[in-house]
């Protein structure tokens, strides 16, 4: 009889720079995938990899011989001790499995309650896998099932009605620490959704200045044009900083693009909200005298202070988590059950 399993770390159990090791950006999520040798004990996988959350799902017959199997092979493959990974790393079985991912696509354990983007995320994890053939009956059954249990829950409670991204969050940071943006100067680095979504909370708030930059000058100044923003070149985005006062880094760049030696001779305050996966900003940064630096794990106490009423919906949100999980439980049951007599 073959078991579901989920290998799970997130913003509750390690730091952004725990999980920027063990993010897997697209060539290297291709290499992860690759990599599993054939006899390993991992019947299917999923790798579903964010800004927030690292977990992967699979199927086995044995569930402590593919846990152990997959932290160490995850160690490994990242170049960090195992004792040092496994305190990071929780590990659901069977039905607890199922009932995780679920909450996952449901917005339930986004650090943002309801957040919009996690669905778009399981679903492109699960067709990344899907189309490197790495799943099969299981997980293609209860990834499609966590898909529409997250637009069903979406569909009939308020879970995501007037839910705020992390961008959108990270704009209310600004709000704390500065109380005005009408004077401020801010640029910001990375125009893909993440970077997007921060431009449309910050336009209607007429900032001082807003300056864009994108590793596409395309794309940037397309957008200059709608936000009525400045174009900064990214190559020489770094040297522009002088000009602003607060820079949102949010591109998909796998090294730093910002550290200590491209604001070393600043005298101006300078406000970094680093919103990249993996980190755009070197965490040195946060030493220096006249910068404050924000990443994503300092988002987390200002997401939940905006929770208000979405609570409420909770209990509305986990009946409809739990009618599906019973759902997936009685097809996996049929599925094993009918496996069993065919062998």
């Amino acid at each position: 009889m073959l078991h579901v399993g989920a290998l799970v770390t997130d913003f509750r159990s390690s730091s952004i720079y725990m999980r920027d090791k063990l993010y897997l950006e697209k060539e290297r999520l291709q290499h992860f995938l690759d990599s599993i040798p054939p006899n390993a004990p991992l019947h299917e996988t999923v790798a579903l990899c964010t800004c927030n959350r690292i977990e992967i799902y699979y199927v086995c017959k044995d569930h402590d011989e593919a846990s152990s199997w997959l932290s160490k092979y995850l160690a490994d493959f990242h170049h960090i001790p195992f004792s040092t990974l496994k305190e990071h790393l929780t590990n659901y079985r069977c039905e607890a499995a199922v009932e995780h991912l679920f909450r996952v696509a449901s917005g339930v354990e986004s650090m943002v309650f309801g957040e919009h983007e996690i669905l778009g995320q399981i679903r492109q994890a699960y067709f990344v896998c899907f189309k490197k053939r790495k799943t099969a009956s299981y997980l293609n059954r209860l990834f499609q099932q966590s898909i529409a249990t997250g637009k069903q829950v979406r569909n009939r409670t308020a879970a995501s009605r007037g839910a705020l991204s992390i961008a959108s969050i990270a704009v209310e940071k600004m709000l704390e620490i500065t109380d005005d943006l009408s004077d401020k100067r801010i640029l910001v680095v990375g125009v893909g959704s993440m970077g997007l979504r921060a431009l449309k909370r910050l336009h209607p708030m007429n900032p001082g200045k807003i300056g864009i930059s994108n590793r596409t000058d395309l794309r940037a100044k397309r957008f200059c044009e709608h936000f009525d923003a400045e174009h900064v070149s990214f190559d020489r985005f770094t040297e522009s900083l002088k000009k602003f006062d607060i820079v949102l880094l949010a591109t998909a760049s796998q090294q730093c693009i910002l550290n200590q030696s491209h604001v070393r001779d600043r005298s101006n305050p300078l406000l970094i909200i680093d919103l990249g996966a993996p980190c755009n900003a070197d965490p040195a940064l946060g030493t220096m005298e006249n910068v404050k630096l924000v990443c994503i794990d300092d988002l987390r106490t200002t997401a939940n202070e905006r929770l208000g009423n979405r609570m409420d919906e909770l209990r509305a949100i986990e009946k409809i988590i739990r009618q599906q999980v019973n759902e997936f439980i009685r097809w996996y049951r049929f599925k094993s059950r009918c496996e069993c007599l065919c062998q």
